[in-house]
């Protein structure tokens, strides 16, 4: 019967959009874990730290500047500072939850105070650790395109 189908069809696109919520929950638990895992179990100041990095060199990767590879870290004169409120409202949090997490990072030098505002010096950027990260993402990653197109989800 065609109202059967159509219910069945119905049944098997809420199965593949759970399965598409489990894997992308799986990815970014993985995901957040590393990145804790990089500010010493600090995951708020993790992602402080990431929106700091992504603020300052997301115009780079819009301009083709050529620093798209691990070997290829723009340098501290290309990076744009970012305020501590830019940051604040970018990721949602309170300005002084902010402030506070910048001020660990300025002490543990993963970040320092400029005309401007902050930014994540190259030294800080180019750190093994963070390198091995960036790897261990692509190939979570690429585990979650995987899972998700041998689950027959089009990712066009």
């Amino acid at each position: 019967m065609a109202g059967d189908e159509g219910r069945t069809e119905a049944v098997e696109e809420e199965d593949k959009i759970r399965l598409v919520a489990r894997l992308s929950a799986d990815y970014m638990l993985r995901s957040l874990k590393m990145i804790g895992e990089l500010a010493q179990g600090e995951l708020l100041t993790g992602l402080v730290n990431l929106a700091l990095v992504q603020a300052k060199v997301g115009h780079l990767d819009r301009m083709g500047s050529g620093f798209n590879s691990l070997d290829a870290i723009p340098p501290d004169e290309v990076r744009r500072p970012v305020s501590v409120l830019a940051l604040s409202a970018s990721l949602g949090l309170p300005y002084e939850t902010t402030r506070r997490h910048v001020a660990k990072m300025v002490e543990t030098g993963q970040c320092q105070r400029v005309k401007g505002g902050v930014i994540a010096p190259t030294a800080a950027v180019d750190d093994p650790r963070r390198a091995e990260m960036l790897e261990q993402n692509l190939i979570n990653l690429k585990r979650l395109y995987r899972n998700l197109k041998a689950a027959g989800v089009a990712l066009d």
